[in-house]
Order: C-alpha cells, then sequence, then structure tokens
C-alpha cells in the first residue's frame, strides 16, 4: 500500500466517521491485506532471504536486506523484496507489544508518512476516544536535543557504538550468548544529498562479521555533514568513534553476566576513501597501491600498473611509514594497535571488479578502439535482445534483472556482477572476438572461484593465478595505459579472501544499500544532520524481532488425492530458507544443485505427520559448459539434458547444495549456473 492510497483510506474513513474501534481495525486490516510479503511467518513467496531482509529497518540498524526490493530500482542494491526503505523488523501482525501506539508506529516508519498528516490523523483518533498523544513527535520519542559540534568544515553527530550495539545485544542474547568476540566491519564513504548542491554526508557505518543473522545489518555510528567538502582532518573526523572504540574494546559491553569483546577485522571502503582513512596517497598516484609498492607509469593521461611481482606491504612496513613516497601521515587506524592495517583493509569485489574492470570491459567493446569493439552494430543489439530474454530465467535472489546495453550507463553493480558471473558468458559468446572473450573467461571464472564458498580457499591459488594471467594479458588486448589501479588490484584479491573468506564476506554492497537508505530518511534538507538522527532514533524506539526460523513453509495446497500418495502428509507452494526460496509453482525457483552435483527439478515439498521436510524432484544428465581454462564443473556451469529427467524420488532438504540460474535453450537443452552470490 503506498502513501497515497494509506492518506486517502484515512480520509474516506474520516468522512465517513466510524466509530473509533471501527476505524482502528479498518487500518490494520487493510495494512495487513497489503503486507504479505513483509510477515515473516505468513507472507508469501516473495519474501526471502535471511532474517537481514525481513523488513528493512531493525530500530536503530538499517537492514540492508530489503532496501534493494524494487527490480531495478534507483539505488545499488543487492537483495529483493519490499521498496520500503524505513521499516522495522516487526511487523503489525508480529508486534510483541500489540498496541495502536506500536501500530502507528510501524506505519510511519513504513511509509515514511509526513507528520502533518500524522498529527491530523492523531487528532481523528483522539475524538473518537482514543488514547493518544496529540503530537506526533511524542508517540515516535523524537528527540528534542542534538549533541552536533563542528568538524571543519561541516558538522558531526555521533550516535555511539554501545548506544546501538546494546539493543542488539540484549534482544538476541540467547542466540548471541556463545560467542566471546564480536568482529565488526568498518567503512566511511561520501553519500551526496541532492543533485543540485554539493551537500553530502560521510557516515561511519558498522557491521557484524562472521554472524549471519546480522551480517546484512549496518549501524550508522557517527554522521558528518558538509555543504561543500568532505572533512578536513580524517583525524578530527574518526576522533570520538575511535575514543569510543578503545574503550570497548578494553572494556567490553556487558549483558546480564556476560561482557562480550569486539573487534575491528575489516575496513571496507572504495579507493578515494581508503585513502583518506589511511591518510595515504590517491589511487591515481604513482604510489598508490595499498597492497605492494609498485611504482606506476603515467601514460597517455592515465596511471598504469603493470607490475605483478612488486614487492608486498606489511602491518610493519606501513606502521614504520618504510615507503616515504605513498604516506601522507598518520593513520587513525594506528590507534589500534593490535589492528594488522594491510590486512584488515581490504581491496572490495563491488568496486574493484564490478564497477571498476567489468564496466570497463563492456565500455572498450561498445565503444572502444576498432581492435576491442563488437564487430557491428548488429552484434550489440543481438547481445542487448538475448540479455532481455534472460529476464524470465532469472530467480527471486536476483534484485535487478539484466538490461540493454544501451542503458550501460545507467547499470548499477548488482547488474555488472550478475553480468560477469552469469550472463556474460552466454550472451557474448560467438559474439565477442574470440581473444577477447578467452580473456573474459579468465575473470568470469577466478572471480566464481573466490565467490563461493566452498572452491574460494581450496581453488584459491588457481584463481589467483588465472587473475594473474588476465591483468598480464590485458595490456596485449585494450592497452598497457589502461592497467589502472582496478585492473593491477587484481593479483591481490585473492589474498584478501584468504584472509577473510568469500568475496561477499568483505564486499561494499551493504554498505552502499546502508547509505540510500539514510538517504531516504530525509525529510527536511535544511537540516539534515538533525533530521536523519531524529529518524534514526526513532526507529530505535520499535522493538526488535526475533530471529527468524528456518525453514518457512509458504501457502498449503488442498488436500488432492491425486497429489498426495499419502493422506497424512502436507503439501505446500513454497518454502523459505536462510539462503533461498524453493517454490513448485514457479519455473525460475524450482532448480538447484546437489551436494552430489545432480541438477533437480523440485515437483513437490511435503511436510511428513512426525514433522519433517523431504521434496520429491527429478534429476537430468548434465555435463560441463566449457573446459577452457578448466572443467566448468568446478564452478558450476553446465549445459543440461532435457530429455534425460528422470523418474521421481525424495531428497532432504540439507541435501541441496546451490540454487541454480536455469536457462532454457531449447526443448532438450538448458543451461544451469549456480547461484554463488549471497545478498541474504
Amino acid at each position: 500500500m503506498s502513501r497515497r492510497q494509506f492518506e486517502r483510506l484515512i480520509t474516506i474513513e474520516t468522512n465517513s466517521i466510524l466509530p473509533a474501534n471501527k476505524l482502528a481495525t479498518e487500518i490494520v486490516t487493510l495494512q495487513n491485506k497489503n503486507e504479505p510479503q513483509q510477515q515473516t511467518s505468513n507472507s508469501s513467496e516473495n519474501v526471502i532471504h535471511s532474517n537481514a531482509s525481513d523488513d528493512v529497518d531493525d530500530s536503530i540498524m538499517l537492514s540492508v536486506g530489503n532496501h534493494s526490493s524494487s527490480i531495478n530500482s534507483p539505488s545499488e542494491d543487492t537483495c529483493i523484496d519490499d521498496t520500503n526503505l524505513c521499516m522495522p523488523l516487526t511487523s503489525i501482525g508480529c508486534d510483541n507489544n500489540n498496541s495502536l501506539e506500536n501500530k502507528l508506529r510501524h506505519l510511519i516508519s513504513k511509509y515514511h508518512v509526513s507528520h502533518n498528516f500524522i498529527n491530523e490523523l492523531l487528532i481523528v483518533l483522539r475524538s473518537e476516544g482514543l488514547k493518544l498523544p496529540k503530537d506526533v513527535r511524542t508517540l515516535l520519542k523524537t528527540p528534542r536535543a542534538h549533541e552536533i559540534v563542528n568538524i571543519h568544515p561541516g558538522s558531526y553527530i555521533h550516535i555511539g557504538i554501545e548506544f546501538l550495539i546494546r539493543p542488539i545485544l540484549e534482544a538476541y542474547y540467547n542466540q548471541l550468548h556463545d560467542i566471546s568476540l564480536i568482529k565488526l566491519s568498518l567503512n566511511i564513504d561520501g553519500l551526496p544529498l541532492t543533485k543540485s548542491s554539493k551537500s553530502s554526508f560521510w557516515p561511519i557505518l558498522i557491521s557484524f562479521v562472521d554472524i549471519l543473522e546480522l551480517s546484512q545489518k549496518c549501524l550508522p555510528v557517527g554522521i558528518y555533514h558538509g555543504q561543500y567538502k568532505k572533512p578536513t582532518s580524517i583525524f578530527e573526523f574518526l576522533n570520538p568513534f575511535i575514543n569510543e572504540m578503545q574503550f570497548i574494546k578494553a572494556n567490553g559491553i556487558k549483558i546480564k553476566n556476560k561482557v562480550f569483546r569486539f573487534d575491528i577485522s575489516q575496513v571496507v571502503c572504495d579507493s578515494p576513501a581508503k585513502a583518506f582513512i589511511l591518510n595515504v596517497k590517491q589511487h591515481n598516484a604513482y604510489h598508490s597501491c595499498n597492497s605492494c609498492i609498485e611504482e606506476g607509469t603515467f601514460l597517455n593521461n592515465r596511471m598504469s600498473y603493470s607490475g605483478i611481482n612488486s614487492q608486498l606491504r606489511t602491518n610493519e612496513s606501513f606502521r614504520s611509514k618504510k615507503d616515504e613516497d605513498y604516506h601522507k601521515g598518520i593513520s587513525p587506524l594506528e590507534m589500534f594497535p593490535d589492528l594488522n592495517i594491510t590486512d584488515a583493509v581490504v581491496l572490495e569485489y563491488m568496486h574493484c571488479v564490478c564497477l571498476g574492470v567489468m564496466k570497463r570491459l563492456l565500455l572498450f567493446w561498445k565503444k572502444g578502439k576498432k581492435t576491442t569493439r563488437f564487430i557491428n552494430d548488429d552484434i550489440e543489439n543481438e547481445i542487448s535482445t538475448d540479455l532481455i530474454r534472460l529476464k524470465s530465467f532469472f530467480p527471486k535472489e536476483f534484485s535487478r534483472l539484466p538490461r540493454s546495453l544501451e542503458e550501460l550507463e545507467f547499470w548499477k553493480a548488482t547488474e555488472f556482477r550478475s553480468f560477469l558471473l552469469y550472463s556474460g558468458p552466454i550472451v557474448l559468446k560467438g559474439k565477442l572476438k574470440k581473444s577477447l572473450y578467452k580473456h573474459f573467461m579468465l575473470l568470469h571464472c577466478s572471480i566464481r572461484i573466490l565467490m563461493s564458498d566452498e572452491t574460494c580457499i581450496t581453488y584459491n591459488e588457481l584463481a589467483n593465478s588465472l587473475l594473474r594471467q588476465f591483468v598480464t594479458q590485458y595490456s596485449n588486448l585494450y592497452g598497457e595505459e589502461y592497467i589502472t589501479y582496478n585492473v593491477h588490484g587484481l593479483i591481490h584479491l585473492a589474498q584478501f579472501v584468504k584472509i577473510h573468506g568469500s568475496l561477499d564476506k568483505f564486499s561494499a554492497f551493504k554498505f552502499e544499500n546502508c547509505l540510500q537508505i539514510i538517504k531516504s530518511t530525509l525529510k527536511n534538507c535544511r537540516f539534515p544532520l538533525q533530521d536523519v538522527y531524529n529518524r534514526l532514533i526513532e526507529y530505535k524506539n520499535i522493538d526488535i524481532a526475533p530471529f527468524v526460523n528456518y525453514p518457512i513453509l509458504k501457502k498449503e495446497i488442498a488436500y488432492d488425492p491425486l497429489l498426495y500418495s499419502d493422506p497424512t502428509d502436507t503439501l505446500y507452494e513454497s518454502i523459505v530458507l536462510e539462503k533461498w526460496i524453493i517454490s513448485t509453482v514457479n519455473n525460475k525457483n524450482m532448480y538447484f544443485m546437489l551436494k552430489n552435483e545432480n541438477v533437480i527439478c523440485i515437483k513437490k515439498i511435503i511436510k511428513k505427520a512426525i514433522g519433517n521436510i523431504i521434496l520429491e524432484v527429478v534429476k537430468f544428465n548434465s555435463m560441463p559448459m566449457f573446459n577452457d581454462p578448466f572443467n566448468s564443473s568446478l564452478i558450476g556451469d553446465f549445459y543440461v539434458d532435457l530429455s534425460s529427467q528422470s523418474i521421481s524420488f525424495f531428497i532432504n532438504l540439507c541435501d541441496i547444495k546451490y540454487k541454480c540460474l536455469f536457462i532454457n535453450v531449447s526443448n532438450i537443452k538448458a543451461i544451469s549456473i549456480t547461484c554463488v552470490h549471497n545478498d541474504n
């Protein structure tokens, strides 16, 4: 239900002068009718992923999972589901405190309803005898004071690490009490507020590492606002955060009788923000690589880094400022003596690979030199047509569907990722020059290895070898001047995977989504810092939902003797798991790979009388899509023979290994590619 629909509903109800109980009931009933996709326990198959995506704002937590809800929405999204950016984790149907006040808080936060409208609504509801506050600020517990400090050339408000984390630890104590050390990920980045000015935020965001249920949550512990520029001094900017973090590292946070310890294990930033927080040269300087001492060469107005065997930087060399051409001064991160800076400040793949290398390759092919372009416009149009045709095959786990190359300038990072990991090898085959296609497949194969928890460590050296081969061949195919910071960075990517795990475990996707959520909460551009602080505190005053217990069965199928072999069985249309959704009515969501690498189609979801869940499936014969640079079965790329469908058999949920993007090529042939990205 949109805001306009909500306001129209209230207007109609006001004019009809309904009794108080009826009016309140109508509001809640209509909300529940329109909210099946947000409910954790009763929603339709559109609600997927882990608890990180149940709703968007978990009180003070900004849940990234649902921000990327609508297909091809303006933001840099990574998951699917709802378009509402500021909805608390608990919904009306499952609110612990089922009072009208709490229900109104949820509606306001979910739809960003104007405060003036809510004040008018409160007058109507109070006139019907309901005990409610006179003002929306009382209802939402909006703060009256703001501790804003001046940081040249703007202003800053520190929300607080413990202030945001403590409610989470209290709410989830039973699930987290066995964890002694909680690792945090740190991010800073710029956020332009409008297109018509230079006004911008620089939030300090933290997130949880290695806690699956909380891995997509981002907490804005401090926000800087500048009318024209970012903070002049990184020390002045980060000082409140560093002081509090040092205190928390030393003393922990005590919940009941347990003291939770904290540590920073990742610093995830794009290259300009990384240079800012490290206080080193920018990414286009001669000495800019954060992982090695490679010196750049200025070629054709670009800085090129062609070497792949330069000495690596270490924590000791960084702290001792061994490379004077690299450092500009002391970094605030040096205030944490136990932090290995060169390991913690990661090279993340959203900016380096998706928005960096993959975007650059597509621009080469579309409008580069004659030696790198598509042969003619007809080829480009064919590729665009193929991309659009693939839309109908992409399952729920993809936040954005493929778009034409005509819209390349508007593609988001998730679209470049989808092209690299899934659609690119299909639509480019036979249309891109053979040498360029083989070169692209080096990147496809290596990144898919590093994306999977199963292969990222076992085959890490193979991925590293392919990436180094990709960088070496890059200069011959596209020109040495194009071996820029991002291309050079590929040779270091596998090393960070060794330290932190698969690429999605230290990517910037969730932080970028959080920035858009913060931006969407603004109502007053005259006082943006005060406004966003008010919204964050208002969300904090809404209950935190409990962890979701998976799996969740959806839409029971009515008894039919033709479908049921056992009358004590119960059949369902779909089931929600932590990472995927399984559906028996939607072709896009019924294909999976088992642990034995069989490709299957799920026909029935059956809950037995004793409570266990089994799946009735059929399997297909499959063969690798390619054997160069290695057998594609290693990364889950297969051709499937549809004519080889087996008879039905039963499996357990735990037998499933991956969900598949399943693309029908003909009546007897399909392509199956395992989904390795993880947006939760």
